[in-house]
């Protein structure tokens, strides 16, 4: 399912007809990647909102069930819009967001992000964050007080009212100097004719699209070119002017339907589910196509008719996802505390130095005294806490006594904030190989990491584990590069990599460890890290943002941490900053 702005402005409108006046009952939090909002209006609605394998916010019939305790987004929610009126639906521009105006004194924002798998909810009060599903995202923060920050525009026309001429002078401007699109999937360039340089290719008319028109995702952008009558992977220098003025009338066409005219589709493929449009595709000529009323029933459709092994795997993946993070606020509250008591801690030096002070001056003190003024060793007055019971002497040695007994806790207490860092870090990291799993033997890697670490108890295996697959390997320049998928493969990576091989390793964010073969054991050429760096980029918690610093090193530089996936760095030999990139 590609939820592009076009799709979200449809769904958008749905809910505009059916949801203003709603009152706010009560919100729930049942899954991890789910909020519900009950609304009433002479009759009581159910709102879902998603950030999982589907993102997106629909009327459902669909029932959850309610945690016994609500989460801390959860309880925020319903301190600024239960008993709400919420009085209207909003999209800014053709974007993939959709906002709920909810009136409960002052006016709030319930923002959804519908952004793949950075999908995120965002309370909001005019610009201001008051909370967020997901505190982070790339470079993006969601704390509390913070100024809203909107993902960067990108310079695209809005089908809905550009000019023809705008349309066609974008299509008239070179490739090179139409700016590229990230997060979209890229389609491959087609080599121009007649082309006098071998390098030379032109953009192909489905990806020229996508790069041209606000809202578009690739399927729409090939429903458009198939519209006029054009292959979508013809390129674009290639087209006459009649073509073009095709492709402006498939669009405005397009634009109009899923506008004034929706008809949600569900499209199978004999029993299995294959996509929801808008509005029927001549793209999916050859599928089944069953009309819905709404795009809410067809989303809830989808779910319930989803191939069983894409449900499995969505649950299992939310499970883990949801006991990692569970593990991960343990972790963070130890380290709080931990780094408290260590603050109280720090107080030996001072008891030290207070005993030290008694015994220069018992003629001073007198059994009976609450506090004494004395000179300190660098000439100033102290004033110093006594208990009156006892005499001089058993006063200072009260103090060491106290000393000593602090000196040791300060110091297991450094240890274990060490230790606790460190899980965390292990915890990030296993989150981050959540996200990218890609299959069941992903999800079957991550698990034995995570029982192996004490995270989940050992279940006896009741039939043969999925096959793991390797990790993902690529050839820069002649040189191979290897990506782990999990903890473990980023452990195996380092300990099969000869000391010469490089290693790189996105800063300060969990992400893969990225291995160079480097068989001669000379310095690695530039143009290679660039791009191994880029691969790093993109196998981080950084993916989304516009740079990332990746550190590099050779492998002889590593030492073996205290967890899984984890490594100390002795000597960094550089970092370069990169924009991430999954494929070369």
């Amino acid at each position: 399912m590609n939820m592009d702005g076009l799709t979200v402005s449809a769904l958008a409108a749905e809910l505009r007809a059916r949801l203003p006046g709603s009152r706010v009952q009560q919100i729930y939090h049942p899954q991890l990647s789910t909020i519900t909002l009950e609304l009433w209006a002479g009759e009581e609605k159910i709102l879902l909102i998603e950030t999982g394998e589907l993102p997106r916010v629909q009327l459902t019939t669909q029932r959850f069930a309610h945690p016994p305790k609500p989460s801390a987004f959860c309880m925020l929610l319903r301190k600024y819009l239960r008993n709400g009126i919420l009085v209207g639906v909003s999209q800014p521009g053709l974007e993939r967001i959709l906002d709920l105006h909810i009136r409960h004194g002052e006016e709030y924002i319930l923002r959804t992000e519908l952004l793949g798998k950075q999908a995120n909810v965002i309370l909001l009060r005019e610009q201001t964050v008051l909370g967020a599903l997901k505190s982070a995202m790339g470079q993006r923060s969601f704390r509390p007080g913070e100024i809203y920050q909107a993902p960067p525009s990108q310079d695209k026309l809005d089908p809905r009212t550009m000019t023809r001429e705008e349309f066609l002078q974008r299509l008239s401007v070179a490739p090179s100097a139409v700016s590229p699109l990230p997060h979209s999937q890229p389609l491959s360039p087609v080599r121009e004719r007649g082309a006098r340089d071998e390098g030379v290719r032109d953009l192909a008319l489905a990806q020229a699209l996508l790069q041209i028109l606000d809202g578009i995702g690739p399927r729409l952008a090939k429903e458009i070119a198939l519209r006029a009558a054009l292959d979508p992977a013809q390129p674009i220098s290639a087209l006459t002017e009649e073509q073009r003025a095709a492709l402006w009338d498939a669009t405005r066409q397009l634009v109009a339907s899923v506008q004034e005219n929706p008809s949600p589709c569900l499209y199978l493929d004999d029993d299995k589910i294959i996509d929801i449009a808008p509005i029927p595709l001549k793209l999916y000529e050859e599928l089944r196509c069953e009309s819905r009323a709404t795009l809410s029933e067809a989303f809830d459709d989808f779910m319930r008719l989803a191939p069983a092994e894409q449900s499995d795997f969505a649950h299992e993946q939310r499970r883990l996802q949801q006991i990692v993070r569970g593990h991960g606020e343990r972790v963070r509250k130890a380290i709080a505390r931990v780094t408290q008591d260590l603050q109280g801690a720090k107080e030996y030096e001072r008891l030290r130095r207070e005993g030290e002070l008694l015994l220069a001056h018992l003629s001073q003190i007198q059994k009976g005294m609450s506090e004494v003024d004395l000179e300190d060793f660098d000439g100033t007055s102290k004033t110093i806490k006594l208990d009156p019971a006892r005499d001089p002497v058993e006063n200072a040695q009260q103090k060491f006594e106290r000393y000593k007994k602090l000196k040791r806790a300060h110091e297991k207490l450094t240890v274990r904030l060490e230790e606790l860092r460190q899980e965390l870090e292990y915890l990030e990291n296993v989150e981050h190989s959540l996200e990218q799993a890609e299959d069941d033997a992903d999800l079957a890697a991550i698990h034995e990491d995570l029982s192996a670490g004490g995270y989940l108890p050992r279940e006896p295996q009741r039939r043969e584990p999925a096959q793991a697959l390797g990790p993902r390997e690529f050839v820069i320049k002649g040189y191979r590069v290897w990506v782990g998928r999990s903890s473990r493969q980023n452990d195996e990576l380092v300990r099969r990599a000869a000391r010469e091989d490089y290693w790189l390793h996105v800063r300060d964010r969990p992400g893969s460890h990225v291995i160079i073969k480097n068989p001669t054991q000379r310095e690695i050429p530039h143009e290679v890290l660039q791009q191994a760096a880029q691969l790093a980029a993109y196998y981080s918690k950084g993916r989304d943002a516009k740079k990332v610093p990746v550190s590099y090193t050779r492998v002889k530089y590593l030492r073996k941490g205290g967890r899984p996936g984890l490594v100390c760095v002795t000597q960094e030999e550089g970092t370069v900053m990169v924009t991430p990139k999954g494929e070369l």
